[in-house]
Order: C-alpha cells, then structure tokens, then sequence
C-alpha cells in the first residue's frame, strides 16, 4: 500500500497536460485560458489503490510577450481500504518561449500538509537536442540544495510546443505522433508521450453548459489517447506505460474532460469552467535609426 501511495503523489503531473522541434511561427496557435476540472475516481481496482477520491484541477494557461505562462494546482482527497485519508495537493509553474527553445518550471507537492517533493528547474534546446537541470530542495536538517543534470535528445519538445504538434499533426491526419516531451512535471525527467488519434470531430457540442466559454468548445475536435512511456525505468518493462490519458483535444488547445488511468485506478475529470483569457499588449521596439 506505501508504493501506491506514494504514486499517487505524481498523480497530478499526468493530469496537467498533450516531430522534431522546428521552433516554427507556424504552427497551430493555443488560446490563452482558465479552467477548473472536477476530479473523480471513476475506476478501482481489487487489488488496491484507493477506494474513493475526488477532487480539483485549476489550470491557467497565459500568453505572455514573450511565451507562455502555466500555473496549475491539484487537489485530491483519497481513501483507502484500511481507513486512511490522504490529501495530497500539488502546485506547478511554468514558463516556456515562443520559440520553444527555452523552458523553466517549478513544482511542489503536499501530502496531508507536509512536503513531500519541492523541485524547480530550467531547460534549454537546440536542433541536436539540448539539456535540463532540476534543483532539488534540501532534506530537512540541510542548507545546500542538490542539482541533476539531464541530457535531452534532439526530439524533445516542451509542453506548448508539443500541443501544437499534435494538433498539426490532426489536422494533417497523422494517426499516430510520438516524442520526448519534457514538462517538469514528472522528478523522473523527460518522458516518451505516444498518441493516438482518431478522426476529426467538425461539430462543437450542441450543448454548452453555463460556466464555459463556448467560443474555445466551437471548434473541430479530435479524440486521442497518449501513453507516458519513462526513459529510463529500470522498475517497469520499457514498453509499458506508467500512465494513459483519453481525451478530447479541442483545435483552441483545450481539453473538456479526460480520463488517466493506472496499473489500478482510474481518475476522470470534467470540466466545469472555463473563460478565455486575453493576450497582452506588447509594444513592438522600433527600429533604429
């Protein structure tokens, strides 16, 4: 039961987000917005995990003048067979720029109150790959915080830019888009994502509830299933997943609910609100003269 439960702390990192990097203005845009999801345990297993859960999800994705602002904060209340109640709640930032080139994040997770993993970091990229370097928080009765040090190879992508490859690679039909994704999220490092996706929904919902904007919901959709496949795992066979998410994948970037399964549980979440959020006004510099 301990090692379930201390998978359950990385719960959040799967529920907060989805070709080689061209670093390209290109690509399919995001839409800059806020959201809160309801979270629900939807399927036990048997043989463990927990019994019972619920809880939040608030995600604020946020253009800047440069890039792209992520805050998200998770909080899960779990019950277990043998009585125990956990609370586990989870907080993540991040910055990432324009050119997907450059990326930095910062997360801190809480069990019941206590701190349980507090880490940032900053990653860079170029054409042949790049590299990522994590700060741990000292252990307690320490001063000095240690540092990891990552190689990233020349397929990885940060998490804005890897949504907008997987909506170009929908909207140009490919079935199937795998690659290193590096969102901070996971203290195991960079993570192999492999999607699959389904034909293209044209219709939004006939039916909008009150609460969401319906101008990010009015617009093709694709349904997709990603696997999260760690690199370099040496308690699980490399070709089975340690997460699986099914969502519906708006062309504005955003999902309206999803379901993340594990070896023995299932979380689903259901959006319940949702509001753009304008862009800044970013002055141009001029020109010298």
């Amino acid at each position: 039961m301990g090692r379930m439960r201390g998978r359950i702390l990385v719960l959040a990192a799967g529920i907060a987000l989805a070709a080689s990097p061209t670093f390209a203005a290109a690509s399919p845009a995001l839409t800059p917005y806020e959201a809160i999801y309801a979270l629900r345990l939807s399927h036990a297993s048997s043989s463990g995990g927990p019994r019972a859960a619920s809880g939040t999800l608030e995600m604020r994705l946020a253009q800047t003048c440069d890039g792209w602002d992520t805050k998200t904060h998770v909080i899960m209340n779990l019950a277990f067979s043998d009585e125990e109640n956990v609370t586990n709640e989870r907080f993540f930032t991040s910055w990432e720029s324009d050119t997907g080139r450059d990326y930095n994040f910062k997360v801190l997770t809480l069990k019941n109150g206590e701190t349980v993993e507090d880490y940032s970091g900053t990653a860079v990229l170029s054409r042949r790959g790049g590299s990522a370097t994590y700060k741990l928080a000292p252990p307690a009765g320490e001063e000095k915080p240690s540092s990891v040090f990552i190689k990233l190879p020349p397929d990885t992508l940060f998490p804005a830019a890897h949504v907008r490859a997987l909506l170009a690679s929908a909207e140009g039909g490919k079935p199937l888009h795998s690659t290193v994704v590096l969102d901070g999220e996971s203290s195991v490092g960079p993570r192999v994502k492999s999607t699959a996706i389904g034909p293209r929904r044209p219709d939004a919902p006939s039916v909008v509830p009150d609460g969401l904007d319906r101008g990010l919901l009015g617009s093709p959709s694709w349904p997709m299933s990603a696997a999260f496949f760690n690199i370099d795992n040496r308690n699980l066979p490399r070709d089975l997943p340690n997460t699986e998410i099914f969502l519906q994948l708006f062309e504005s970037g955003v999902t309206d609910s999803y379901d993340q399964t594990f070896r023995d549980f299932t979380i689903s979440a259901r959006l319940e609100r949702l509001r753009h959020l304008d862009p800044p006004s970013c002055s141009v510099p001029k020109a010298k003269r």
